[in-house]
């Protein structure tokens, strides 16, 4: 969060690619870090270096998409962006998730003496640092591609218009930035508070039970494909329509996912599974919002400055990935269950009310 707007800004001064190769290779040499460390003061440091990896990679990323798209092609190209980050994190967290759960699921360390609890913990630490390893060579194998495949590409570079500060402060004084932060905000926290009951879910999994396997499955599956689709369509129909798709979409499909998970901790996935039919419809609503969202900033952004703003949404987008839990565990702690369905169209309503506050030229524009 404190280098995502650094990185966004210096990536219309010295260039996408220089940024781009940063945020790659400092994400594979934290992860490959690690397979090492083990000390707590320096898993802080790790994660660290491992999170302004990120932050050079999201905000040089965006911007390059955002440099890429036709402009009656920006939805498009920002659902295709959407879905890919969706499918690192499926794969990413499911797949390293089913692999330690195939492994060591089945073992019950309450019944274990010591020495087998030890030699245990053994296992798990020597599969996870494979895991590692094998995650930062995929990286390193990816930073090697990404020069060769870029090699000859040339991104414009901004930087004899305006100095660091001046995009710093033109960022802080955009009145589109402020004007979609309400409007953002609220529904990023509901996506955390998705991925967030979706690891939970995943805890309770049994991998004999199919019925889970298929929720998880449609939980990923329509929100993946709802990204390009609504993407493509915002191009074609205007952003607003989507926004608001997008918002009750997410109120809604958090709802069902949050009932259906309690149900499923209490051995009753059956409840998830009928709903699943509406769970698709939802889900494919769910991937209204973010296409439309990006799509309208690189809309109401000028080309110099696209690195900048969406250096800013990463922060935004950060933060209510933050927020959202948070709020989600203090609200479930003061009113269960019923307190978290409150909260949850609470954040709906307020993003709606930011949309009525964004003026109607901005959304306009997004129509192509």
């Amino acid at each position: 969060l404190l280098t995502v707007l650094i990185f966004g800004v210096l990536s219309d001064k010295i260039g996408r690619k220089i940024i781009y190769y940063i945020g790659l290779s400092t994400t594979g040499i934290a992860i490959l870090l690690f397979s090492f460390v083990s000390e707590f003061v320096l898993l802080l440091i790790v994660s660290s270096i491992l999170g302004i990896g990120a932050a050079a990679q999201v905000a040089s990323t965006l911007s390059i998409v955002a440099d890429e798209a036709p402009e009656n092609k920006r939805g498009r190209f920002m659902g295709f962006y959407d879905a890919m980050t969706l499918i690192g994190l499926g794969l990413g967290f499911g797949g390293g998730f089913l692999i330690m759960e195939i492994l060591f699921g089945k073992e019950d360390i309450s019944i274990m003496a010591n020495s087998q609890k030890i030699e245990f913990y053994e296992r798990v630490a020597m599969v996870s640092e494979m895991l590692f390893i094998v995650a930062a060579v995929l990286l390193f194998v990816s930073l090697t591609v990404a020069i060769l495949l870029l090699k000859q590409k040339q991104f414009v570079k901004f930087g004899k218009e305006q100095t660091i500060r001046e995009k710093v402060a033109f960022i802080i004084k955009d009145k589109n930035l402020r004007y979609l932060m309400p409007v953002w905000i609220p529904i990023i926290c509901l996506y955390a508070i998705v991925l967030t009951n979706a690891e939970e879910l995943a805890h309770t999994l049994n991998l004999h039970d199919i019925k889970l396997l298929i929720v998880l499955a449609i939980i990923f599956g329509s929100i993946l494909i709802g990204f390009p689709l609504n993407g493509i369509l915002s191009d074609k129909i205007g952003r607003k329509p989507f926004l608001y798709i997008g918002m009750f979409s997410f109120a809604g499909f958090v709802t069902v996912l949050i009932i259906g998970a309690e149900q499923a901790k209490e051995n009753n996935p059956n409840l998830l599974l009928y709903l699943s039919p509406l769970m698709f419809i939802l889900g494919i609503g769910c991937g209204a919002f973010p296409p439309a969202a990006l799509a309208l900033l690189t809309d109401l952004s000028p080309k110099e400055n696209y690195g900048s703003s969406m250096g800013a949404y990463s922060v935004v987008y950060g933060t209510g990935m933050i927020i959202g839990p948070l709020s989600a565990e203090f609200s479930q702690s003061v009113g269960g269950l019923f307190g978290l369905i409150v909260l949850i169209w609470i954040l709906c309503a307020i993003s709606v009310f930011g949309t009525l506050l964004v003026p109607k030229h901005l959304l306009s524009k997004g129509t192509h």
